[in-house]
């Protein structure tokens, strides 16, 4: 497999796509799948992670290893359009310059956020929903 840094694209895996982009220096990405909040949340619990949101009333997920008072997590699943996405932090970035200052750091899609996506795609798709009518597009 060859990484392509890009800020928008496809991961390709087989016969899967999964659309993604980079906003707000996180990585979103297009599951093409609705997930039951509320059993992917327990699993996430089951797990030991702390999550955000309690998944009878609200339509997100935020979820990390330690406990954040104020709900930041890196990892979240949230609903837009009739779609779920998945979006975390890439941890791969490459160095923008910047004329008369520190070079940027820009957030890219590598291999680091592809090793993690195929890592949570194995939960996600563990708490798929069988409701048919919410996956219109």
């Amino acid at each position: 497999m060859r990484v392509v840094e890009a800020t928008k694209g496809e991961i390709i895996k087989g016969k899967d796509v999964y659309p993604y982009e980079i906003k707000n220096d996180k990585v979103h990405i297009k599951l093409p799948f609705y997930v039951d909040l509320k059993k992917f949340t327990d699993a996430l619990i089951e797990k030991n992670y702390f999550v955000a949101n309690d998944p009878e009333e609200t339509d997100s997920q935020g979820w990390g290893k330690w406990y954040d008072a104020e709900g930041y997590y890196p990892y979240w699943l949230y609903e837009e359009g009739y779609c779920h996405y998945f979006a975390f932090p890439p941890e791969d970035y490459k160095l923008v310059p910047e004329p008369g200052a520190v070079p940027k750091h820009v957030p890219v899609l590598g291999t680091k956020a592809i090793e993690e996506f195929f890592r949570w795609l194995l939960v996600l798709k563990e708490a798929v929903t069988r409701e048919p009518a919410r996956l219109q597009k």
